[in-house]
């Protein structure tokens, strides 16, 4: 076995493997974690007994050199985006690298930079002296890396390797993720991870994530960074963009209208020629002292942001006594703001409000950059932002549903105008409640608002707020306007989801009889199976479709036929051209 290692160290028989780190609300990678794999033929094939010999035979910090420069290698070959997560044990950091500089020396190197590393702390291995541990880190930090701590929960004392080492992320083992949406205390033990991470400013990451059910459980707790098979097994060929479809679940309240949006951010966007970040303080001075308007100067190498310079931090170089001197052939990135706040045009007005309120920033910018497709587009100025923000929430609020909060008939006809005029085409699927009346006469209002609020949240479940608005136009009718090419599979998931549940809302006696007995709306006494779900669907033609009342009347006509229909019933109609009457979509 130690020649088998000297073998696979000497000639780098080592295979990086890459797997993505995701963030759910902004639907992108935010980086790669590196794995490493020994030769397939080998005993040394598993990352386990590859590092489990290395450790015995004293060739530890040779194999983990030899994977991180392998590693940051690989990741800048592939042209892969984000940062670069690399996993090394607490032994190694302990080692006299540090102090001489080693890692910088590997970085120069390659010609890797170092602000895009992610340092990982496994936990798997114990941390004996905490004192030199924080020295390692703090040198790490101040060379541009960040630090993470792996498998929080599993490890030796990872409490403490938190409290004491400050870690930028925190990722929770999987044991904690597996099976989550069927666990309660393993949710509690999330929630409690991300109260502590708020309160230091840490940003949490739950790896192992296996299945749909554990992503969506995720997405309602509000934990955006995520990792697993869901998304990506670990492959020598990562991909850079995910399907869409993985974010199905993604949605928070579905209260968003994807084109507005995009409009919103692209009427604040200011197209101002950018600086390089070899660019000098005194060619950045003569800039802002020429445009007179000008707060800020977005530094951008290859079309990519890299940082924000500010006016008052670059001309405030010179009020020093031979600032002029000191400064003025320095480049802009010593001084410039390595972490601005960075959006894409077309992100959801939600997910900007809650970077900015989330921000760890004491004292943020006036400004942000816009991108396009991860590609410098133009700076927007924060008031500008939080004022279009502001009209945004109370748009939604006027005219959201009281009980729901979703979107009601306002945006309802708003957005299939838009879909009409833009020639995008969509499928109008009117949902509606069957037997709830008497449901409410027999429990009351109180159960029927529950009844209501639970279709609701199964119909969240399996809408995509990129393609997809979700409106709740009254009572217990919703309509959704799918832009999704799946529809009829989600509607069909929405009434699996529903049928499985709703009993959960009679009492015991009526679950196990199957409905209930009561006066229908002659007085009669009859029997009323469980409450069921029709939805009529429609696909109107938008050469023949002039404005949304058309749309409405065919919807409204395809759910009065699903409603012919006994028990959960999904109907498609084939009828996609106007009436001459113009119904509201207001109508039951």
């Amino acid at each position: 076995m130690i020649k088998e290692l000297d073998n696979i160290i000497c000639r780098q028989l080592l295979t990086p493997l890459f797997m993505p780190i995701v963030n759910t609300q902004e639907r992108c990678i935010l980086g790669y974690e590196a794995l490493i794999r020994g030769p397939s033929s080998s005993p040394l094939h598993s990352p386990v007994s590859l590092f489990k010999t290395a450790q015995r035979c004293g060739r530890l910090l040779d194999l983990e050199l030899l994977c991180r420069e392998m590693s940051m290698r690989r990741f800048k070959h592939l042209g892969l985006q984000g940062k670069l997560f690399l996993n090394v044990t607490p032994a190694t950091l302990l080692e006299p690298d540090f102090r001489t500089g080693m890692t910088l020396e590997l970085l120069d190197k390659v010609g890797f930079d170092p602000k895009k590393l992610v340092i990982e702390i496994t936990e798997q291995f114990p941390i004996d002296d905490y004192d030199l541990m924080k020295e390692a880190t703090s040198h790490y930090r101040q060379l541009g890396f960040e630090v993470a701590l792996d498998d929080l929960g599993a490890g030796y004392s990872g409490l403490r390797s938190w409290s004491e080492l400050r870690p930028q992320y925190v990722k929770i083992d999987r044991h904690f993720i597996e099976g989550l949406d069927s666990t309660l205390i393993k949710q509690e033990f999330v929630r409690s991870i991300m109260e502590v991470a708020r309160s230091i400013h840490c940003q949490v990451i739950a790896e192992g994530i296996e299945r749909v059910e554990e992503h969506r459980v995720l997405n309602d707790m509000g934990l955006k960074i995520q990792q697993g098979y869901y998304f990506s097994r670990p492959t020598a060929l990562p991909p850079k963009e995910l399907d869409q479809q993985l974010f199905r679940f993604s949605n928070g309240s579905n209260s968003n209208n994807l084109q507005n949006t995009q409009q919103n951010l692209a009427s604040i966007t200011r197209i101002r020629p950018p600086i390089d970040s070899n660019c000098s303080v005194g060619e950045a001075v003569q800039i802002f002292r020429k445009h007179q308007d000008l707060r800020s100067l977005a530094v951008v190498d290859q079309d990519v942001p890299v940082g924000l310079l500010s006016r008052e931090t670059c001309l405030g170089l010179y009020l020093d006594l031979f600032g002029r001197e000191i400064h003025d052939r320095k480049p802009v990135s010593t001084y410039m703001d390595t972490n601005p706040l960075m959006l894409e045009e077309r992100v959801p007005l939600e997910a900007v409000s809650e970077r900015i309120t989330g921000s760890n920033s004491d004292t943020p910018s006036s400004e942000f950059i816009i991108t396009s497709q991860s590609k410098y587009l133009g700076t927007g100025g924060i008031l500008n932002l939080l004022k279009l923000i502001t009209e945004y929430q109370v748009r939604n609020a006027r005219h959201a549903n009281p009980l729901t909060l979703l979107p009601g008939n306002v945006p309802a006809s708003e957005e299939i105008s838009w879909r009409l005029d833009n020639g995008k085409s969509f499928a109008a699927c009117y949902i509606d409640l069957d037997n709830f009346k008497a449901f409410n006469d027999h429990y009351g209002y109180q159960r029927g608002d529950q009844v209501i609020i639970f279709l609701a949240d199964c119909i969240k479940h399996w809408v995509d707020d990129s393609k997809d608005l979700l409106c709740h136009i009254g009572g217990d009718d919703f309509l959704i306007i799918f832009g999704s090419n799946d529809w009829k599979l989600r509607c069909q998931n929405i009434q699996s989801e529903f049928k499985s549940r709703v009993s959960e809302h009679y009492n015991e006696g009526d679950r196990l009889a199957g409905g209930i007995q009561c006066q229908d709306r002659h007085g009669t006494s009859r029997f009323f199976p469980l409450v069921t779900l029709s939805i009529g669907a429609a696909l109107p033609d938008i050469e023949r479709c002039n404005s949304h009342h058309e749309v409405a009347r065919l919807a409204s006509e395809a759910k009065h036929m699903a409603k012919k229909q006994q028990g959960h019933s999904l109907f498609v109609s084939r009828r996609r051209g106007p009436h001459t009457e113009s119904p509201s979509l207001a109508m039951a």
